[in-house]
């Protein structure tokens, strides 16, 4: 379902809460239909249906399933190599996808033995974002008290059942039937060809900064934000960043910047300097950047959105280092000496760990390392192989630049997100660096980023999170090395083959006004821009000729974090003398001015996270407010409100009305694609076309392209 719909803006796929549900009744079937019939193995019985479903069965299910939702980051590569509209390159074989697909999966699951120590054993790896997933499983496991909520007597399971029919009941109108209430941008209907309008409240030209309502489509309500799970605070934070994101692109776009005022305010392709989309196969020869045909042609040019998206990007990274760094250094210290006299002393994994988990697991065997460095080194031996059989121009070196990249940062990246539940991916910092070393070959590119961006550090994170859930509730280790390695293997076949029927079988795929929006705004779009901006034309020409404000980025995190390090450091003890003594100073008009803008301003610093703010600025293009307004106004009413005043009701039925929406919209997803999609069936009226007859639904710029036929430099003197 993850691969199937990966390419669709915004994406269905059915959450780990949703798989939990659907699992207890099925198991609970087959615990009553299946016969106990078993075979005996070096002194164990293995049995069909060996007694009652239990609670680590549950969770053992469940970790097992997460597993099989890692296995589509490959594809935006696949995809970007493969169709024509991109790269169309004809050696992206059947076996290329799977030998490519297959390495990267067992490389992450070598490299998570080596982030075992640092994330899954120490006491302060909490990894908070799991333990929703624990109490879940243990509250569906356990008989359900009868009760009477502020008059609901439902259970959870009929309660899941009925939401779960209504939702693929209903969907049916946001998703065919009637669209404008997908994309409900009913402000731009008063003057559809207003441009300014469009750019201001609209849903797909526009940033949707002033639409107070923008769907009724629960995917899209949900598909920035965990609406019904994550804190308040932190969907509030992240809105309030893309906010100031949306007011930092009106600027960028209404001043014109690199030429943005020509394009679309808020998409993630790349353009010519004519405004259509760039056809990178006018530039390219062999593989590689030709200079002359480049001339000739155009360099690309981005939207504002994507510019700042870009930038935001570049700001993030010393903004989480640095912030997060000097709150945690003391416990990111500890784990690096921790790890060394393991390895200095040959220590155990629950070697001296006093923690109640770790002498619960001391019980059952652990893994060696050495099985997860047989992994690693076989998935290194494939890449080799993987970089001399096809055309691919990338050097065999690039495999170890990764690898000796993802072991410097991995370790403090994984053990941060274990402790604080935020994540940092390495993409930013691999597009730069491959830029620099490897300019003009975007193959090379595109291998470096799904290498080192996604397979070790990402992938690595996400199998040492499911080993850490298993350390929770007590899962010997190696039945989860087991199940990991084996449901890597059989994902990998199933992902390829669905990837290649979505290839081969949507029509219009990855192009912008596909029917059933498969646009590949998410995945394909946005990694062949960046393969054009770092691959093509390499680092050099992006920070020092087309957009040299790029390198001050990361200066501008350097301040940003400091500012609140600072404000947070000192601030409480000194804004108040501060204030006292401007009280005296100032003029009382004055005072009173300051005391309703600067002082809260000061004062917010004190409480707000500038992670989760860079987050909102760097989360547009291709999304905008109008996938960000839904899902804060949810998160208001589900995650503030209920709370607070139904908390009985909350705590029995939000997690379950979250899933089975989900679950509802992915059912009704699928059978529309078939029965509607796959050969398309139109239902032309005015409730599906309203929303993109005007302005809102072009890709047009406020500025008209020159009648020399391009915007920008003259030819033969592109930067």
């Amino acid at each position: 379902m993850s691969t199937f719909f990966n390419s669709r803006f915004p994406s269905i796929s059915l959450s780990g809460s949703v798989i939990q549900i659907l699992l207890f009744p099925c198991a609970k079937f087959l615990e009553f239909v299946l016969p106990d019939w078993g075979v005996t193995l070096f002194g164990v019985r293995h049995s069909l249906n060996p007694g009652p479903w239990t609670f680590k069965e549950q969770m053992f299910a469940t970790i097992t399933y997460n597993i099989s939702i890692y296995t589509t980051n490959s594809y935006g590569m696949i995809l970007v190599q493969k169709l024509d509209l991109y790269y169309g390159q004809s050696f992206v074989t059947f076996g290329y996808q799977l030998m490519l697909t297959l390495f990267v999966q067992l490389m992450g699951m070598g490299f998570a033995g080596y982030l075992r120590r640092f994330s899954v054993y120490p006491v302060k790896a909490l990894w908070p974002t799991i333990l929703p997933t624990i109490a879940m499983n243990r509250a569906l496991t356990r008989p359900e008290p009868k009760e009477n909520i502020y008059g609901w007597t439902i259970s959870r399971y009929r309660f899941f059942y009925v939401c779960t029919l209504g939702m693929a009941v209903y969907y049916w109108l946001p998703g065919y039937l009637f669209t404008a209430l997908a994309t409900f941008n009913w402000m731009t209907w008063i003057a559809p060809e207003n441009v300014t309008l469009a750019i201001l409240t609209g849903s797909s030209l526009g940033l949707g900064l002033f639409n107070p309502i923008t769907t009724f489509d629960w995917n899209v309500a949900t598909s920035s934000y965990a609406a019904l799970a994550q804190p308040f605070f932190s969907t509030c934070t992240m809105w309030f960043g893309s906010v100031l994101g949306g007011c930092i692109i009106l600027g960028i776009y209404y001043k014109n910047m690199n030429y943005t005022a020509f394009l679309p305010i808020n998409s993630s392709s790349a353009f010519a300097n004519d405004g259509k989309p760039y056809r990178v196969q006018n530039v390219v020869s062999n593989n590689k950047l030709d200079e002359a045909l480049y001339q000739k042609y155009s360099p690309p040019f981005y939207s504002a959105g994507y510019i700042l998206t870009v930038g935001a990007n570049f700001a993030f990274y010393p903004v989480y280092f640095l912030y997060i760094m000097v709150n945690q250094w003391t416990t990111v210290g500890q784990a690096y000496v921790d790890f060394y006299q393991g390895l200095r002393r040959g220590k155990g994994n629950y070697e001296g760990a006093m923690d109640v988990h770790s002498r619960l697991m001391a019980r059952f065997p652990e893994v060696p390392d050495w099985w997860f460095l047989v992994i690693l080194l076989g998935a290194i031996v494939v890449s080799v192989i993987f970089l001399n059989i096809y055309p691919v121009d990338t050097p065999v070196w690039l495999v170890f630049l990764m690898i000796g990249i993802n072991i410097v940062f991995a370790v403090p990246l994984s053990f941060l997100s274990a402790t604080t539940g935020t994540n940092l991916g390495l993409g930013a910092l691999i597009q730069v660096i491959t830029g620099f070393m490897l300019p003009g070959n975007p193959n090379a590119f595109l291998f470096a980023q799904t290498l080192g961006s996604w397979a070790l550090a990402g992938y690595g994170d996400n199998y040492v999170q499911d080993q850490k859930m298993a350390h929770y509730v007590k899962i010997p280790p190696r039945a989860v090395f087991r199940s990991q390695i084996g449901t890597i293997i059989i994902t990998c076949f199933v992902a390829v083959a669905t990837q290649n029927f979505i290839m081969e079988n949507v029509k219009g795929l990855c192009t912008p006004d596909q029917p059933s929006r498969f646009t590949c705004a998410n995945d394909g779009a946005p990694l062949y821009a960046s393969s054009l901006m770092w691959g093509l034309l390499g680092s050099n020409r992006m920070f020092n000729e087309m957009y040299p404000l790029f390198k001050w980025c990361f200066l501008m995190g350097t301040g940003i974090a400091l500012v609140f390090l600072v404000g947070q450091g000192y601030g409480p003890k000194y804004l108040p003398g501060v204030r006292e003594k401007l009280r005296t100073k100032l003029k009382p008009k004055t005072f009173a001015l300051m005391d309703k803008t600067v002082f809260p301003f000061v004062a917010s610093l004190f409480w707000l996270n500038p992670i989760l703010i860079i987050q909102g600025i760097q989360h547009w293009a291709p999304s905008n407010l109008s996938y960000k307004t839904p899902g804060f106004i949810l998160s208001f009413i589900f995650m503030y409100w209920l709370p607070r005043h139904r908390l009985a009701w909350w705590e029995k039925y939000n997690y379950v009305l979250s899933a089975a929406l989900t679950a509802g919209v992915a059912i009704s997803a699928l059978i529309m694609f078939f029965a509607v999609g796959y050969n398309p069936i139109k239902l032309e009226w005015w409730g599906n076309k309203v929303s993109y007859a005007g302005a809102d639904g072009s890709s047009i710029g406020i500025l008209p392209i020159p009648e020399r036929g391009y915007f920008g430099p003259e030819k033969g003197s592109f930067p």
